[in-house]
């Protein structure tokens, strides 16, 4: 089974020397596979891509791998991210309301609660028959470490986008909406205007 581990770091640095550590024990061992690694920052309030490598070895969740970390960033960096608490000008540690019980569950809630201004993680997925591989590289530096079924975080990146395009029907059908009320109240401005000037052509020709 594949599984999708996020690793933050409390020394950023740290984090680009364990992926480099993992990109040569990759190709040192033939029992340690790893399909994709990224190294993930919080800058500016948005989350970005700073390092990593994808090994092109396929698994049984292909399609999940070869875009997790772009549909992370992607989702996280639009509406349903601002949202979550990223976006520029999001004050550090907004969020707040987001409990341990829905970081075990949820990739997106644990990389939106943990991951402050300049915080870094590694992005991994892996095979979870070298999860001991990976915790003894990890194990020498400063983190924490979370584990999430390959599977459910297909399901869950699928339901944040179908989130997303609610969100922003919703945000369509309120432009909507605000652009029907202004134009009816310039229509009705008009009507006004007309009928003042029409009464005072009337006064005029009266006169």
């Amino acid at each position: 089974m594949e599984n999708v581990i996020v690793t933050f770091f409390d020394v950023e640095s740290e984090a680009f020397q364990a992926l480099a550590e993992l990109k040569q024990k990759q190709f040192q061992r033939n029992d340690f596979v790893l399909s994709q690694v990224a190294i993930i920052k919080k800058e500016n309030g948005k989350l970005v891509f700073k390092d990593g490598f994808d090994t092109g070895i396929k698994t049984r969740n292909d399609t999940l791998i070869g875009g997790l970390v772009g549909s992370l960033i992607g989702i996280l960096g639009g509406p349903l991210g601002v949202l979550l608490g990223f976006g520029v000008g999001t004050s550090i540690g907004a969020i707040t309301d987001i409990d341990d019980l829905e970081e075990e569950s949820s990739l997106i809630a644990a990389v939106a609660s943990r991951l402050q201004e300049n915080d870094v993680a590694i992005v991994s997925v892996i095979s979870d028959e070298y999860d001991a591989v990976y915790d003894e590289l990890i194990g020498k530096f400063a983190t924490e470490t979370r584990r999430y079924e390959a599977s459910v975080i297909q399901e869950e990146v699928d339901h944040a986008r179908e989130v997303e395009k609610a969100l922003q029907e919703q945000a369509r059908e309120k432009i909507r909406e605000e652009r029907s009320a202004e134009r009816k109240a310039k229509v009705q401005a008009y009507k006004e205007r007309i009928r003042t000037e029409m009464e005072e052509l009337k006064v005029r020709f009266k006169s």
